[in-house]
């Protein structure tokens, strides 16, 4: 192994001139193939967990939310601390590749113990659920953060940034098909054959996925290369400097705000999606039909309409994308259960309507570089972390709402469940989302990046890199 990763990082080149060569399909498919691997074991806890920690070790629903909230929103303040570390920790492999290798398998084992429980009481089974969640939740910070910032040093060029963030989402949401359609099954076949899901079928399910993600970060190790190079060591700011140039970055502010409502939607929804189809549709067997359909769509929207970013731009190309998912979601919330036909094509609407993620990741960058170019400060660990910071803060919030509304309305899994409560599903699954979606226009409304604005950014930047003082469009 040790020769195989000397032999990668041979080829790597640190030339900063090389910043600006297309990335080959070989590498944006292995990029995106790392995201697959994330979804093994993230989208496993994001969709399932609330529903093993209730309905199989037998946890109340308000304690499920706020143990959620507890453990993410811990793990939110530990990424900007990790995002910092990584962005100056040099290793001869880079400083964000070698932790698809060393955070891989940590992360699996304790993807397996989240979804265990020990014998005891239920303060002793939720104490176990704590320290397991928050522990895998950081661990996967640990791979998932450098994953992300790897994007920003891969390229400088605006399209193959667009092109990293958008292969990235259709592994997302690729893995989230594949496992929306095999998870419920393979863990009732692993609880016993039966319809309901015992903690050992979860478990074992668990440690399948999370075998399965290692090749796929490793395969990402092998491919990327970090040729955006940062600032050298004796002319680095300091820890606490950095730290206030990004928080003083108003683009990845906004950015970061935009994605705490968008992601807190999405999160709450899939995290609650379960009950939706177990309770309201009462179609268990389907699980592996419905689940899979909004990803599914997303990538067909990724495929369809991200390619507008570049003529419509991308502020006004994430607009599109709130206002038609939230709108399917209000959609499906007033229509109800009852009919599955509409059920089924107002999903695939939601799902096209995702299509606007890639773009928001890709606005990640161009803020970075905003950054570099008003300040001559390039922090793209810490930069990105603020992202995932958000992504975390959204987890905790979408997770801790969607168990929270179930527990407001009357949820448990050892009563029958009544009109109220399963109206309570309902809002939790559709409404509360819709209605959390729409407030990301407020940030977005702000946001003051323009394509004319970034291409002259990326001018007055290759400037400053050419030897010549000029970038490549005045020569």
């Amino acid at each position: 192994m040790e020769k195989m990763i000397m032999k990668a990082n041979s080829a790597e080149s640190v030339n900063p001139s090389q910043s600006s060569e297309k990335l080959s399909l070989v590498t944006k498919i292995s990029y995106g193939l790392g995201d697959v691997g994330g979804q093994m074991v993230w989208n496993l806890s994001s969709s399932y967990l609330v529903l093993f920690y209730t309905d199989s070790v037998g946890l109340a629903a308000a304690a499920v939310g706020t143990l959620m909230f507890v453990a993410r929103i811990t793990d939110a303040v530990f990424d900007p601390i990790w995002g910092a570390f990584t962005e100056r920790r040099h290793t001869k492999y880079g400083r964000f590749r070698p932790w698809m290798i060393w955070g891989g398998p940590p992360l699996a084992i304790f993807t397996v113990l989240t979804f265990s429980t020990i014998p005891g009481t239920e303060g002793v089974k939720l104490a176990w659920a704590i320290v397991t969640y928050m522990i895998q939740g950081l661990l996967y910070s640990v791979v998932n953060l450098p994953y992300g910032a790897l994007a920003t040093v891969m390229t400088r060029d605006s399209g193959d940034r667009v092109a990293l963030s958008s292969y990235r989402m259709v592994g997302t949401n690729f893995g989230s098909i594949i496992l929306g359609a095999i998870t419920m099954p393979i863990v009732l076949m692993l609880s016993g054959g039966g319809d309901v899901a015992t903690t050992g079928g979860f478990t074992a399910t668990a440690a399948l996925f999370s075998i399965a993600s290692l090749p796929l970060f490793a395969l990402v190790f092998f491919t990327s290369k970090e040729v955006v190079q940062p600032v050298p060591e004796e002319t680095r700011v300091s820890l606490l400097s950095t730290f206030k140039t990004v928080l003083g970055n108003k683009p990845l502010m906004l950015i970061t705000a935009m994605l705490i409502c968008t992601m807190t939607s999405q999160f709450g929804r899939l995290g609650v999606a379960m009950y939706y189809i177990i309770y309201s549709l009462g179609r268990v067997d389907l699980a592996g039909w419905i689940m899979p359909i909004p990803p599914l769509f997303t990538i067909i929207g990724i495929a369809a309409f991200t390619r507008f970013a570049k003529r419509l731009g991308k502020k006004k190309m994430v607009m599109i994308s709130i206002l038609s998912s939230s709108g399917s979601l209000l959609l499906l919330f007033f229509a109800g259960p009852s009919n599955l036909v509409v059920v089924i094509l107002l999903s695939m609407l939601y799902g096209l309507g995702l299509f606007a993620t890639p773009i928001v990741l890709a606005m990640v960058p161009d803020a970075i570089d905003y950054q570099e170019d008003r300040t001559g400060v390039r922090s793209d660990g810490t930069s990105y972390a603020m992202t995932s910071l958000a992504i975390k803060v959204a987890s905790a919030l979408g997770g801790a709402i969607g168990a929270w509304c179930l527990a407001a309305f009357g949820y448990s899994a050892d009563a029958a469940l009544s009109e109220r409560t399963l109206t309570g599903i309902n809002v939790a699954v559709n409404l509360m989302p819709a209605a959390i979606l729409l407030l990301g226009l407020i940030p977005l409304a702000a946001y003051p990046i323009t394509e004319a604005k970034y291409q002259a950014i990326r001018a007055r930047l290759e400037a400053k890199m050419s030897p010549t003082g000029k970038s490549a469009d005045d020569e």
